[in-house]
């Protein structure tokens, strides 16, 4: 479209060119014309000049001679050859004072006579009189010569010679028609010369000027219908293409910064973020639909407008002040502000604003983001409950409670902590459930708030910490004293749950401390101080000791270490033997130690407990299991029928995967399952009673033994005995330690092997120490271990002194 009309337009680069040439075609003609006529003008003067001269040469020696010789005839025949010249109008001869002497006709004589002396050149006149020379003069307006032909004549007077002067007109003929009839042919070669040229320059002109810019043109125009801007330069290096590698380069700058503004403009209308711009003023001119969402504004409501259309007058005047003294530096501003829509609902409002720069570097424009964060500052709000209180009681959390500590470890006071943990919470959570056990908590979390404690926090579960801050150690320890009676007094108080009346007692346990202990370690003190209040039974308090604690922190290292000793396979299975009722090698029992590479052998005394109290026991367990699968294995395979003990944890039979690694173990080493016996305490009596009941009853059938381990000395129950698959009863070395020299002792063994008996279990005395006992054992059938028969030995040596001939 733009080159069409390029193409059309009388203003045109093409009818341009065209008209210049024409122009410039015409000039020359006319300049090569004027020139040949100057030419022909110039040489018709000179040549009237010439003829003009060599007639007056001839004129002057013969009219001279004519004078002296007093020929009036010759004088008047050179006259009438004078005038009888095609180109010879007047002759007249005078002095030298310009009077008429006589003329060819007597019509030049008188007023024509004087006609031609009033346009004489006087000077000249005199000048040629005085010289002797012949002189002429062009006048131009009768387009015609004036001849001064000098005459020397005879003396009047002696010694002074008379001077005349023969003056004749010759007309000058300049026929500029001729002059171009003799030139037509010059002229008609200089216009074929000058078509050619004029050709040749439009050619080059269209091809290296008038078509590229059309292309160029061309290119554009295809830019503004969104094609892609295409065009290769005729001459790369000349000025045109320069121009056109320049306008492609700008062109496709262009397209880039078009795209990136299309992207920039679809990010910012799309944006969440309301997005306004103003001027230096502060008049709107530019919203986003984000902002028009935001402020249920119409665009054209806004634009104009100043952003203080937004305002509630409940910004602070101080974020005002910080803004425009931000602004006013070139700064980027980012602050809140509370604000209202159209509709006059208020909302916190986040706003970041930024000062636009012209090229100069002046501003000339500003640039806001605003975001509703009204639900942010709500959340926020809420993380921070979240972060530092407890959501049942809405106390303070334990994150709190360590920042409290921390304060006032920096302002150098002393601090006491009191761990007050409710006794018996998880009896009345079984009992009623956790909605009425939540209650209990919320009515003595409100018990323990009504004693206005320094800094009362909840860490959740039954576990409250009170925070007690004082100037000197002695103030402290009685601040300390006197709470934890006041909390002991509010518990003698019954909590109105669900209209019961109910009673609850504490433990607590009390850590006084100063700048030296960090809050962590400060709360752990309590909670070891606690901790042994609730093994002693509860309902008391407890100041903690470096006794405790160390107790603690060698606990907490020997499941570590032991952790690792199960991973590097620092374990070792000893066996110790179990001889029948003849006093025969009958079985032996598995038992595990800990070879330490620092500490060196580790009682089971030490390390069993800890596992017990962590997971580390099942993994333990495991352990001994597959080493004494693995052992019964090898016996089976040499025709040994002996029976291998193992002791089982409590925890572990109650454990999902107990049956299942019993089995596995059973499957992968191909066993007679009758050799192996499984030791349990009666432990697993007090929980969950019928799940391992089951659990038992499910490896019984596959041919799996059980014993009852230190029968007599826990919760014993004949009818649970009675229902279990047990096939062995281990009786404590405890009652076995008094025979046959206390009758006591005698009088309970009796009553257990006459009840086994009755069962139809074997018995089996664990601790025979001395020779009346394995005869003891022999008498009553019963089946011997302890020390007189040998101690715990590892298994090659325990092998080889009884498999050895």
């Amino acid at each position: 479209m733009i080159a069409q009309r390029i193409r059309t337009n009388r203003f045109s680069l093409r009818l341009r060119l065209l008209l210049i040439l024409l122009s410039s075609s015409f000039v020359l003609m006319i300049i090569a014309t004027f020139a040949i006529l100057a030419e022909h003008h110039q040489q018709s003067h000179k040549a009237s000049q010439q003829e003009v001269l060599s007639i007056g040469s001839l004129v002057q020696g013969s009219m001279s001679r004519a004078i002296r010789m007093q020929a009036h005839d010759v004088i008047e025949e050179i006259e009438a050859e004078l005038q009888a010249h095609r180109r010879i109008k007047r002759v007249v001869r005078v002095s030298e004072n310009a009077v008429v002497i006589d003329a060819y006709h007597p019509q030049f004589i008188g007023a024509p006579a004087q006609q031609l002396l009033a346009g004489l050149n006087k000077e000249l006149l005199a000048k040629a009189s005085q010289s002797g020379l012949l002189a002429s003069e062009f006048v131009e307006s009768a387009n015609k010569y004036i001849v001064y032909i000098p005459l020397v004549v005879p003396a009047v007077e002696l010694g002074k010679p008379q001077r005349q002067v023969l003056l004749f007109e010759f007309e000058h003929k300049d026929d500029w028609q001729q002059a171009l009839q003799h030139r037509w042919l010059e002229l008609l070669l200089a216009l074929i010369l000058l078509t050619t040229a004029g050709l040749l320059l439009w050619w080059y002109l269209q091809q290296k000027i008038a078509s590229p810019i059309e292309q160029l043109l061309q290119a554009i125009e295809n830019v503004h219908l969104g094609k892609t801007f295409v065009i290769t330069p005729v001459e790369p290096l000349s000025e045109l293409g320069q121009l056109t590698h320049a306008i492609s380069n700008m062109v496709t700058r262009r397209q880039q910064d078009e795209v990136e503004l299309l992207k920039l403009s679809a990010v910012i209308e799309q944006s969440q973020d309301g997005i306004l711009i103003t001027d230096k003023a502060g008049t709107i001119n530019y919203v986003n639909s984000a902002l028009i969402s935001l402020s249920g504004y119409q665009r054209s409501e806004l634009l104009g407008q100043n952003p203080r259309i937004f305002g509630t007058a409940k910004t602070p005047n101080t974020t005002f002040a910080e803004m425009w003294a931000a602004l006013n530096a070139g700064k980027a501003w980012s602050g809140e502000f509370i604000n209202k829509n159209k509709s006059g609902i208020e909302y916190i409002e986040r706003q970041t604003i930024s000062p636009l720069r012209d090229s100069q570097g002046k501003i000339t424009h500003f640039v806001g983001i605003k975001r509703d964060i009204t639900e942010e500052k709500a959340l926020a709000q809420r993380l921070h409950f979240l972060a530092y209180y407890d959501v049942l009681t809405h106390l303070p959390n334990r994150l709190a409670l360590l920042e409290q500590i921390a304060v006032a470890q920096q302002q150098h006071a002393m601090q006491g902590l009191l761990m007050v943990n409710i006794d018996r919470m998880k009896f009345i959570n079984d009992a009623r459930g956790y909605s009425y056990g939540n209650q209990v908590i919320q009515g003595f979390a409100e018990r323990l708030n009504e004693l206005h404690s320094h800094f009362l926090a909840h860490l959740g579960a039954d576990s409250f910490c009170i925070l007690l801050i004082a100037t000197d150690k002695i103030a402290l320890n009685t601040l300390c004293q006197q709470t934890a009676e006041k909390v002991q007094l509010a518990c003698k108080q019954p909590l109105l749950v669900q209209d019961d009346a109910l009673v609850v007692s504490c433990s607590l346990g009390i850590s006084i401390t100063n700048n030296l202990v960090v809050g962590d370690e400060l709360l752990q003190r309590a909670e070891t101080a606690m901790h042994i209040v609730k093994r002693q039974g509860g309902n008391n308090l407890a100041y903690y000791n470096d006794v405790d604690g160390k107790q603690a922190l060698v606990m907490f290292q020997t499941e570590k270490a032991l952790r690792l000793g199960l991973e590097r396979n620092e374990l070792q299975l000893y066996l110790q033997s179990q001889l029948d009722e003849q006093g025969q090698l009958a079985g032996a029992e598995a038992l595990v130690r800990w070879q330490h590479p620092n500490e060196g052998l580790i009682s089971p005394g030490l390390f069993i407990p800890v596992a017990e109290r962590s997971d580390l026991i099942i993994a333990l367990d495991n352990w001994v299991l597959q080493q004494s699968c693995q052992l019964l294995a090898n016996w089976q395979q040499q025709g040994r029928k002996l029976t291998l003990s193992v002791n089982i944890s409590p925890r572990h039979v109650r454990h999902a995967d107990f049956v299942s690694d019993i089995t596995h173990l059973l499957d992968l080493y191909q066993l007679d399952a009758t050799a192996l016996v499984l030791e349990v305490t009666e432990g697993i009596l007090v929980e969950d009673i019928d799940a391992s009941i089951t659990k038992m009853q499910t490896l019984a059938a596959l041919g799996v033994q059980f014993a009852i381990d230190d029968f007599g000395t826990g919760y014993s129950s004949l009818s649970y005995i009675r229902n279990l698959p047990v096939q062995e009863l281990k009786i404590d070395q405890s009652f076995i330690k008094g025979i046959p020299l206390h009758a006591n002792d005698v009088a309970m063994v009796t009553t257990i092997i006459s009840v086994a008996r009755q069962l139809g279990l074997r018995l089996v005395a664990e601790g025979v120490e001395t020779a009346e006992q394995n005869a003891f054992c022999q008498r009553e059938g019963l089946w011997a271990q302890g020390y007189f028969i040998d101690k715990p030995l590892p298994v090659a040596a325990w092998q080889q002194r009884w498999f050895t001939p």
